[in-house]
């Protein structure tokens, strides 16, 4: 007697249903992501046990190398009237003021162009008389933010460009060096919330290398303190169990 043949039909998965709950987390993620900005120098924090998270709005980042330069990075809120865009004008504006009143035969200005690509920028720190040169490269778009990346970690091959913002180990409350202009002006910049932070002592962070020496450390921290910040929190790696 033969076999009876069972006619073959082929499978079919409908995957459209899978494909909606893809694009969907994709959206997700991408809506509420945040991105870390490039730093300008690969730093390793000394471990500790403290398990205490970074807050990721209203801080100010002090990233020192150790060589003892200083660049700052600015967080403020996602609302619109303290995007971090609008507040980072509003402290190049009053670095500005600051800055000029010191300098008065010196004084600098910046256009409202470079003011808008200032907003958009990340990690930054040259002097102020060369900021302007800066941002102009920031203003180029891709093709600047790789020559400055260059500016900022050093490679640029120009010799008269300073990478690191100008920072003074003689503290002078009368006459402030530009770190503590620029920190000045973070408080100032007309966002309330950064400035409760900044006061508590969760608003500034500094994230230095672990074979930073200390008096490159302490020179930081007296800046900070001669312009009355009394309160900032160190960044660092979470100790293993083994250590």
């Amino acid at each position: 007697m033969g076999r009876v043949k069972i006619a073959k039909k082929s499978t079919f998965i409908d995957m459209t249903a899978m494909s909606d709950v893809t694009v969907l987390l994709l959206t997700f993620f991408m809506l509420t992501s945040t991105f870390l900005s490039k730093e300008p120098t690969t730093v390793i924090t000394p471990p500790s046990v403290s398990e205490e998270k970074v807050q990721e709005t209203n801080f100010v980042q002090v990233l020192v190398s150790p060589k003892g330069q200083v660049w700052l990075t600015m967080n403020n809120d996602t609302s619109a009237d303290y995007s971090n865009e609008k507040m980072k004008m509003a402290v190049l504006d009053k670095v500005t003021e600051i800055y000029n009143e010191q300098h008065k035969n010196k004084p600098v200005s910046f256009t409202d162009q470079q003011k808008y690509a200032f907003g958009k920028i990340g990690a930054f720190g040259v002097p102020m008389s060369q900021m302007g040169e800066f941002l102009n490269l920031a203003i180029k778009g891709q093709e600047g933010q790789t020559e400055m990346d260059k500016w900022l970690d050093g490679t640029d091959g120009n010799p008269n460009h300073i990478s690191g913002i100008p920072i003074s180990k003689e503290q002078d409350d009368q006459h402030l060096d530009e770190f503590q202009m620029w920190m000045k002006a973070m408080r100032q910049c007309g966002n309330p919330r950064l400035e409760e932070k900044i006061k508590d002592g969760s608003g500034v962070a500094i994230k230095a290398d672990q074979n930073t020496s200390f008096d490159i450390i302490h020179m930081v921290m007296d800046n900070l303190q001669t312009i009355r910040m009394n309160k900032f929190t160190f960044l660092t790696a979470l100790k293993g169990a083994s250590e």
